[in-house]
């Protein structure tokens, strides 16, 4: 398997099979955000993620949790989200 067959089989591939692809699987408006953001491509070298060093944002239901840089950072109100049933 390439490297971006496995990322699709852990995200979109996956949302796919298990249901929930239209909340989740990809970054699309409207969708819930789970992000890392990290140094270098994981498609030269997925061990890259391994170290936390390398990881400059972390984000769940497009909420940072981890944000080294300021990458994150907003000027304007986050757009609403729909409540969870």
């Amino acid at each position: 398997m390439t490297p971006m067959g496995a990322l699709r089989a852990g995200t979109a591939e996956a949302a796919e099979l298990l249901g929930p692809a239209a909340e989740i699987g990809t970054l699309e408006p409207g969708k819930r955000a789970d992000v890392v953001i990290a140094r270098g491509n994981p498609l030269d070298g997925i061990r890259a993620l391994g170290d936390p060093a390398n990881i400059l944002v972390v984000m769940k239901d497009g909420v940072a949790y981890k944000d080294v840089e300021g990458l994150t950072a907003r000027t304007d109100p986050a757009p609403s989200r729909p409540t969870a049933l």
